[in-house]
């Protein structure tokens, strides 16, 4: 096995988890990071095979991500779903939760081309999800707490935030809860109309939808932004039904409101790209999950393309990676105004973007991407880089696997790529 030449320092000064492996899935360096979590030297696995230690993982996987990184020299990832854990490493630190194995987010990055080499990085995102299991298990408190203490009046106006209207959604009663977080007096608020809350966030389908469930006598529930007292917007958990005299009749509604502050900004946090501040591939591959999971017909007639900045690396490399960095966030603001608010982008990694397109036929989906290579070649980063974008477009068939659908657009972009850059090529079945 030959040897490389590079400070043998470099990887073990990296935080998280790198090691060096090639298209065989020979094992060519191995840094501290890992020995020390995984129990395994350097020494014992470095010229050996990555499966005589992890059996588990999934080898067809792997090798389709290596050969797609090193085909593209771009970075790629192994997966966005954080519950497929890539290698099993337990946690090496006393935890809140009964989180054991470390969460991680796997990239895959070209290292040494010649010899079909990439540098595998694990990074630990625990942290993150074990903020999510706690927040989830005091909000599973919070609900316990608050059915146990429906009939205590009292206690309820101090702890719950409740509302009370009649049948033309005039304010009839509101907790003092209610009062505090919407920074409202209550004397100041009753008989005043409901609709002083809305936060003009929500789609007006879904104010018609819960007005349709409460007249029917039904209960209604989902997440609003709602408007306080002073004009700042809360998100809130809102839950409606409806109140019914003995007889059985209706004669007004009841609302009760969680605040979901704090579980609206982990969230965001959670599914934003730092940099762009647009989605990232987590979000984007719950999105896809969602639609072809639940198959709403008005869902799942998309188009999907996936949008490469063209020599990248020369930017970053004739400019600065900060420069880079501008780049990246002036194409996906450049993207993202160009989109309708029901279309879908999201940092894909690195330089690519991929955007999901509802309810367009093929010629509108090659005229909406070609407005957008358009845009992107008359922007100009810092005001005097000239910047291109290639496209891959195609459109997901009812009922395939996913991966068919990005593996038609992703051979599109590297048509594109390979025919001369700064162009849309689509692909179909």
């Amino acid at each position: 096995m030959d040897s490389l030449v590079y400070p043998e320092s470099i990887l073990d000064s990296l935080e998280n988890g790198h090691f060096l492996i090639d298209e065989n899935l020979i094992v060519w360096d191995w840094n501290r990071w890992l020995s020390i979590n995984t129990q395994i030297s350097k020494n014992e696995i470095v010229g050996k095979s990555l499966e005589e230690f992890y059996p588990t993982i999934n080898y067809k996987t792997l090798l389709r991500k290596i050969r797609t990184a090193l085909k593209l020299n771009s970075p790629t990832f192994y997966s966005s779903n954080s519950q497929n854990i890539f290698m099993p490493i337990k946690r090496n630190k006393v935890t809140k939760t009964s989180l054991k194995l470390i969460q991680q987010q796997v990239t895959i990055s070209p290292f040494i081309l010649e010899k079909n080499m990439v540098m595998i990085s694990i990074y630990d995102i625990s942290e993150l999800f074990e903020v999510r299991l706690c927040l989830q298990i005091e909000v599973e408190k919070v609900n316990k707490l608050n059915k146990s203490l429906e009939d205590e009046h009292a206690i309820v106006d101090k702890n719950i935030m409740n509302m009370k209207t009649d049948l033309d959604g005039r304010i009839t009663d509101v907790s003092s809860l209610f009062c505090t977080f919407f920074e409202y007096n209550k004397n100041d608020i009753i008989g005043k109309n409901a609709s002083i809350l809305k936060g003009g966030q929500a789609p007006n389908l879904m104010y018609k939808e819960l007005w349709n469930n409460i007249t029917s006598k039904k209960n209604w529930s989902g997440e609003i932004k709602n408007k306080t007292a002073s004009g700042k917007t809360k998100w809130v958990e809102s839950r409606v039904s409806p109140i019914l005299d003995d007889d059985g009749l209706l004669i007004g509604y009841n609302a009760v409101y969680f605040d979901i502050i704090n579980k609206k900004l982990l969230e965001s946090l959670y599914v934003t790209d730092s940099l762009t501040q647009i989605y990232n591939r987590t979000y984007f591959d719950g999105l896809m999950s969602d639609v072809c999971k639940y198959q709403r017909k008005a869902d799942i007639d998309f188009v999907i393309l996936i949008a490469d900045i063209d020599f990248f690396k020369s930017i970053n490399d004739n400019y600065g990676h900060q420069v880079g960095d501008e780049a990246l966030k002036d194409v996906a603001n450049a993207l993202k105004k160009c989109l309708r608010d029901n279309d879908t982008i999201a940092r894909w990694g690195g330089e690519e973007f991929v955007i999901m397109i509802k309810q367009v036929s093929i010629n509108e989906a090659q005229s909406i991407a070609e407005k957008l290579r358009v845009k992107i070649e008359n922007t100009k980063i810092q005001e005097m880089i000239d910047i291109t974008v290639s496209f891959g477009l195609t459109k997901y068939d009812v009922g395939e696997d996913t991966n068919l659908t990005f593996k038609r657009a992703d051979d599109a972009l590297y048509e594109a790529k390979k025919t001369g850059r700064n162009k849309v090529v689509t692909k179909l079945l």
